[in-house]
């Protein structure tokens, strides 16, 4: 949102930035209409890689803090304007003397707005977008019940059961094999202690 009280708070894109001493640098911006001013400042977060960026410059005759800024001689250069950190601006978040960096869907001679704009630079960070949720998996997965549970690990048992016996019996098929473990499980089910005496009994007439 803008407003009247942010006139003179314009939307700035950097065009070069010059070192002036080790502390200060010349920063030649458009700040809207292809005219282009330098501006000097100290903010540590301006340098060469800030070319592209877009800042905030207050414009000669905008007050700042109780004072108007003028287009004065900084380090030997003439400064036409002032680079805003958040404090200048009003704007709540953000460190004292680093250099606001405004995030795409502003442009020079835009008048900066009241209050922080999401994905604000100075942040690190770039606007602040939730990624939607993946189509493949539901926002809430819905549990297994217990029964399910039981019989995915029992399905899974006699998959593994089936594929013993098919090993085991050199080259039948599965349902041979899986017809000879049904007899087995029968007799071992069916006979209980009568069962296991009566294959005892076999096994001695074998002897």
């Amino acid at each position: 949102p803008h407003s009247s009280a942010m006139e003179g708070f314009v939307v700035a894109e950097v065009k070069a930035v010059k070192e002036v001493s080790s502390a200060l640098k010349a920063v030649t911006v458009d700040a809207g209409g292809g005219a282009e001013r330098v501006v000097v400042t100290n903010a540590p977060n301006v340098a060469e890689r800030t070319v592209g960026k877009l800042l905030v410059v207050a414009l000669p005759g905008t007050e700042v803090a109780g004072e108007v800024v003028e287009k004065r001689s900084v380090g030997g250069v003439v400064s036409d304007g002032m680079l805003c950190d958040a404090k200048s601006l009003g704007w709540t978040g953000g460190s004292a003397g680093i250099a606001v960096l405004m995030p795409p869907g502003f442009s020079p001679g835009d008048l900066a707005p009241s209050s922080k704009p999401r994905g604000d630079g100075s942040a690190g960070a770039g606007p602040a977008t939730a990624p939607p949720p993946s189509a493949a998996e539901p926002i809430f997965a819905k549990k297994q019940s217990k029964e399910d549970r039981k019989a995915a690990a029992k399905a899974a048992r006699l998959a593994k059961k089936n594929a013993k016996a098919s090993n085991k019996g050199g080259g039948k098929s599965g349902a041979e094999a899986e017809g000879e473990n049904l007899e087995v499980a029968d007799a071992e089910v069916g006979g209980g202690t009568g069962g296991g005496a009566a294959a005892a009994a076999a096994a001695a007439a074998a002897a």
